[in-house]
């Protein structure tokens, strides 16, 4: 999937063309490069917790303020011809609360307890329950997100900088769903053992 790049995101916009690429440090986040040969499955509980913050809870930290710009830039301009464009930045903005406060609590709560490799009790395991009923609900917004952004189409009247808020929100939803898909199949129940 997508690779934390500890470059900071420039704002790629000034108007509704972005200008060229050479002009731009970065023509947007989800071009980055996935790292090859990895299997998570095979990785230790301190690997597989900063696999997870390194891979998918930097890149979310880091792409979020960039989409929701890139989400707010796109409907000021072009809500009169998307009558979904409003919902759209609302829900993007609800994903990025949602999941800010659910990589915090993870990493405060849940990953020191896997790294540390030691039986943990009770408030652990409800925490972790608390994670998985997150997740449903983060699955469920970017459904609302897919949806709402035509499944990232972008129409002929678009510009520039819509088709690469579209661009974006794919990565996301990917990048999310790997994350998910590592913290619910790898890193959850090597957690519930220790509990």
């Amino acid at each position: 999937m997508l690779r934390h790049d500890p470059t900071p995101v420039a704002e790629p916009f000034t108007n509704e063309d972005p200008g060229p690429a050479a002009d731009r440090p970065q023509d947007g986040l989800a071009r980055e490069a996935p790292p090859a040969g990895e299997d998570p499955s095979r990785l230790s509980g301190p690997e597989l917790v900063a696999l997870v913050v390194e891979r998918h809870h930097a890149y979310a930290r880091r792409a979020l303020p960039y989409v929701v710009a890139l989400l707010g830039k796109v409907t000021a301009r072009h809500r009169a011809r998307n009558a979904k464009l409003a919902t759209l930045c609302d829900a993007g903005e609800e994903l990025a609360d949602a999941l800010e406060s659910c990589q915090d609590e993870e990493e405060r709560d849940l990953f020191p307890a896997l790294a540390a490799g030691v039986p943990v009790g009770e408030a652990v395991r409800l925490k972790l329950d608390a994670m998985y009923r997150r997740h449903r609900e983060l699955r469920l917004l970017l459904v609302r997100i897919r949806w709402l952004a035509d499944d990232f189409t972008v129409p002929d009247w678009a510009g520039r900088t819509y088709g690469v808020l579209m661009e974006e929100l794919e990565a996301l939803e990917a990048n999310l769903l790997e994350h998910i898909h590592l913290e619910r199949v790898l890193l959850g129940p090597r957690l519930s053992c220790l509990c």
